[in-house]
């Protein structure tokens, strides 16, 4: 597979919107976190909030698919205090609910300093702090919006060292050092998880290299010592394809990244096909319980037949189009095929104001302030209408 790097930017936020949107306290759980057993507490009202706040208009349930963004998350400069994140959350939340979303995931990056390294760490200058990703589901709380915290591995220094190198071709000289060092990084986020009731905490995604490795229940049980919610583990496209072997965790979540043999001029028709054969490859029952975790497609020329692959794109001609036939044709399979677990749609920069997508433009992978943000708004209506 072609590594894919995600495109990051700062802008600034203006100071006016450090008022909108105060310090907040931890919302009471969501419905489908387990109930305390307490009878006190289960009957305790709920503080009232200061400041009536969009909500998601049918909250996720079990049951229901989990239909979500990703928001890929770049620590900066601008977010110092609880104020400026919580600001930046409740417009990305805000935007979420306008496109009928009742699910947000949040990706960010954590590094490693190469190919064969032991070590895997987070960076102040572009990690998001736990509190952090606390003060988010704080806020996402207030909303009845569903949370996934998604830590992704940065390719950067393995493209550095070769340029066909990705996440899920790391071979760390001691898989025990290696899982060792990631789960000291996991533990705080996992902790972050539990004080902020998110839905899914993710343990792996695209680590392909390492899947069958030893280590990985004894990583798990360490995981839900201090989190209690749903564990998930992100595979690459290919493997679904292949037959979804030997992974860390039962589950089918997907990165889908599929490659057609389509031109430009594909109809939805057409790519609307080629998707449900790619989905229909599998069981009734994987298929039911499928997550597209992660799907988009650089808004380019010829994106059919790599829709991931941005490294060669980055100067190529904006072709919205392209992107939004492939969002439309995605949610009609998905439809079509009954892929019961949901679809997060890849990305919105933690960064970005929807209402002034402009500074974004350049993000090929990006839906903001594109046509395939209303097809978006369509199908997740329909989708929630549905089985």
């Amino acid at each position: 597979m072609t590594a894919r790097h995600r495109i990051t930017a700062s802008v600034a936020l203006a100071v006016t919107l450090l008022t909108l949107v105060s310090a907040c306290t931890l919302s009471d759980r969501p419905a489908w976190w387990p109930k305390p057993k307490d009878p006190a507490t289960a009957h305790a009202k709920p503080s009232p909030s200061p400041t009536p706040v969009p909500v998601v208009a049918n909250p996720w349930q079990p049951g229901m698919r989990q239909l979500g963004i990703q928001v890929y998350w770049t620590e900066n400069s601008d977010d110092g205090t609880a104020a400026v994140v919580e600001a930046k959350a409740r417009r990305l939340i805000n935007y979420a609910i306008s496109l009928n979303a009742n699910s947000i995931a949040i990706t960010f990056p954590f590094y490693t300093y190469g190919i064969t390294s032991d070590e895997v760490y987070t960076d102040p200058q572009t990690t998001p702090t736990p509190q952090e990703i606390e003060d988010f589901l704080a806020v996402a709380a207030q909303s009845d919006m569903r949370v996934t915290i998604r830590p992704i591995l940065n390719e950067d220094v393995l493209v550095a060292q070769n340029p066909l190198a990705w996440r899920g071709s790391i071979e760390p000289q001691s898989t025990s050092a290696w899982f060792q060092s990631y789960q000291q990084l996991l533990m705080p986020y996992a902790e972050a998880a539990q004080q902020g009731h998110a839905a899914t905490f993710v343990i792996g995604a695209e680590l392909q290299s390492l899947e069958e490795a030893p280590e990985w229940p004894a990583l798990i049980s360490a995981i839900q010592s201090v989190y209690k919610g749903q564990l998930a583990y992100d595979e690459n496209y290919t493997e679904f394809a292949a037959g979804d072997q030997d992974l860390p965790l039962p589950g089918h979540n997907v990165d889908a990244y599929p490659r057609f043999d389509l031109p430009d001029s594909a109809s939805v028709s057409q790519l609307t096909q080629a998707w449900e054969s790619w989905i229909a490859g599998h069981r009734a029952v994987v298929i039911h319980q499928m997550v597209l975790a992660e799907v988009g497609i650089v808004a380019v020329p010829g994106a059919y037949q790599s829709p991931g692959a941005w490294i060669g794109t980055v100067n190529s001609p904006i072709d919205v189009q392209v992107q939004a036939n492939w969002y439309q044709a995605v949610c009609n399979a998905v439809a079509a095929e009954n892929v019961g677990g949901g679809i997060y749609w890849w990305e919105v920069n933690f960064d970005a104001d929807p209402a002034d997508p402009g500074p974004f433009e350049s993000d090929r992978l990006t839906f903001l302030g594109r046509p395939a943000a209303q097809v978006i708004q369509s199908c997740f209506a329909s989708l929630a209408s549905s089985p």
